[in-house]
């Protein structure tokens, strides 16, 4: 029997466990190494950069999530043109991100199409996921609703991936009989719109500047979802972003399960440098802070004054107000089977501080208590510890995390092009109708440093 532990267990896979649904963390993996998908990319599929986006954050998030593996067909020869693939063969990228190509239009795996839709025979679960502008939706494959897929920004693309390869989750599991039967869509550049998402006033701008520095605190399952958006964007060859990478930990195989620029090469180095890494070679500048985030942080003259903030910490998170960063955006998910596809975001300034928000007894850590299944199998490996310790650990996947970064970086990007803020957004993916939050500000003073993008 092969043992899996706290620090190898798939974070996803795990919420079979959680749930009582199985009887050991092998079982679980077992169950989820039947869980597969295709996607189908038609015609004009990479004409955008987001499409390019779309594709990339589908494959890469669904190929840690169905662990079956993931099949792609359809048109494979483009050249990719977004910053972090920039001119590599779509098949070379397919096989680097996990996935496997495919000849045959063999459509009997749930499907994913992007671009042209298919003719013929459809499988039982086939969804389109579709972007304009600040807009992202799916729909059932040759339905009405299909965004037209023109306007090129890339975090509505990396937003239609995340909603796609959820939805596809949610059919394989079970878990809601309306999957992939139903539109869903959502404007990130007016986040909590819900009847009316997809009008004309909620399309947004054009893409037109991107911002110019960043600190990125915490690269775990958040912060490389930062990251990884961030690379996708339109950024000019001669003039990608200065990024601060802070990390200081280790790329442990459960890591594999929920980062998105980790793969087994990584196992045992820092994640920072592993980051930075794949960063330097898409053209972006990167300066490492390789320590914990804390009360003693202070930002020098020259820094950038934008931080993105992926650390999973009440602690930390109190730390933000003493920091000295102009803006701050941070994002928390859901940790339990249950509410893993939950997700808040926070940003600062706002009308509380975060030390406000996340009290010093909310640091206070909650014991664990564990249920049947973890008993027993604490039990049987007279691993009490060790069950415990795999009991506290979130149920995570980067397809949450995906969705998380694109209303984080719009977050960033919307007050360059005359749009505000949000003190805090709150979003369930199950069901994107539950979306509440703060009305936008105008934050006229923290205007982030951007590059302006040219077009022809």
């Amino acid at each position: 029997m092969s043992i899996l532990d706290a620090d190898s267990m798939h974070r996803l896979a795990k919420l079979s466990l959680d749930a009582g649904e199985v009887a050991s963390p092998e079982e679980a993996v077992e169950r989820f190494s039947r869980y597969r998908l295709r996607i189908h990319l038609g015609r004009g599929w990479a004409d955008t950069k987001a499409g390019q986006a779309c594709f990339l954050t589908a494959l890469n998030t669904a190929a840690r999530a169905f662990l079956g593996g993931v099949e792609v067909s359809g048109e494979l020869e483009p050249v990719l043109t977004v910053p972090l693939y920039e001119g590599r063969a779509t098949g070379e990228v397919i096989k680097e991100l996990g996935g496997a190509t495919s000849p045959s239009q063999m459509m009997s795996l749930p499907t994913l199409v992007l671009g042209d839709a298919l003719d013929g025979h459809l499988p039982e679960f086939c969804i389109q996921p579709s972007w304009d502008h600040w807009q992202a939706n799916i729909t059932p494959a040759g339905s009405h609703g299909k965004l037209v897929c023109i306007s090129d920004n890339p975090l509505s693309g990396v937003a239609a991936a995340a909603l796609a390869v959820n939805e596809a989750f949610l059919f394989v599991r079970g878990d809601l009989a309306e999957a992939g039967h139903r539109t869903v869509g959502m404007s990130l550049w007016n986040p909590l719109a819900i009847d009316d998402w997809q009008s004309e006033a909620n399309k947004g701008p054009k893409l037109n500047y991107l911002p110019k520095d960043l600190w990125l605190i915490g690269l775990g399952h958040l912060g490389q979802a930062y990251a990884w958006t961030l690379a996708l964007l339109p950024y000019p060859p001669d003039a990608r972003a200065n990024l601060v990478l802070q990390d200081f930990d280790e790329a442990a195989k459960s890591n594999l399960s929920t980062c998105m620029l980790l793969s087994s090469n990584d196992l045992g180095k820092k994640k920072v440098r592993s980051v930075a890494r794949q960063l330097e070679a898409a053209g972006f500048r990167t300066h490492l802070v390789e320590r914990r985030f804390g009360p003693r942080h202070e930002l020098m003259l020259g820094e950038p004054a934008t931080a993105l903030f992926g650390v999973d910490n009440v602690v930390s998170r109190r730390d933000i107000d003493t920091a000295g960063f102009a803006m701050t955006v941070e994002a928390g998910l859901g940790s339990g089977y249950r509410d893993f596809r939950n997700i808040r975001t926070h940003t600062f300034p706002g009308p509380r501080k975060a030390s406000e928000i996340w009290s010093a007894e909310s640091a206070s850590q909650a014991a664990v208590e564990l249920n049947e299944t973890y008993k027993k199998l604490a039990a049987e490996r007279n691993d009490l510890c060790g069950m415990t310790q795999l009991a506290s650990r979130a149920v995570a996947t980067p397809f949450v995390g995906a969705m998380a970064a694109a209303l984080v970086l719009a977050e960033v990007l919307r007050p360059l092009h005359g749009g505000g803020t949000h003190a805090v957004l709150d979003l369930q993916l199950k069901n994107l109708r539950h979306r509440t939050g703060a009305g936008p500000t105008t934050l006229t003073d923290v205007i982030p440093s951007f590059v302006e993008l040219r077009y022809a």
